[in-house]
């Protein structure tokens, strides 16, 4: 018999079948012997097994367990010190893979190929910070300066 049978006659016994799936199994108890043997040395035993009475817990459990909740660390908690060292070299291999390809990325392009959205959004935001001091004026400056294009002259 297959291993699945197995399971699901031991699924019937402890009663975690759902109504129709219990139906159909019981009937194909009933249609193929090799499935009602089985199912005649697994029930009785089932109905034999009784769980061992409980035992008390131990003195002190309760204490020792708390002890050790408050040694632990806080859930919330972490430290590169406790993460594996793959890990820490793979966070450091992905940190430096990424500056790599943003420096190789930037360097590609040439400042003179700057899209016509980026243009237009340079124009609308540099309109909205009028002072030159703050430091969405100053970043649009580099970006004027960057791209060759004068926002002043573009407004109208």
């Amino acid at each position: 018999m297959k291993r699945g049978m197995d399971n699901d006659l031991m699924r019937l016994l402890h009663g975690e079948l759902g109504p129709d799936e219990e139906r159909e199994l019981r009937g194909r108890i009933r249609r193929e012997p090799d499935l009602a043997e089985a199912w005649r040395r697994l029930e009785p035993a089932w109905r034999d097994l009784e769980p061992p009475p409980a035992s008390p817990v131990p003195p002190g459990f309760t204490g020792r367990v708390m002890a050790h909740v408050r040694g632990q660390e806080k859930p919330g908690s972490l430290s590169w010190s406790a993460a594996p060292g793959w890990v820490r070299a793979a966070a450091t291999a992905a940190l430096v893979a990424g500056a790599a390809l943003g420096i190789g990325v930037g360097r590609s392009l040439p400042a003179s190929e700057a899209s016509p959205a980026a243009t237009s959004a340079a124009v609308s935001v540099s309109s909205l910070a009028e002072e030159d001091d703050s430091l969405a004026g100053s970043y649009w400056s580099v970006v004027e300066d960057a791209t060759g294009s004068d926002t002043e002259e573009a407004m109208p």
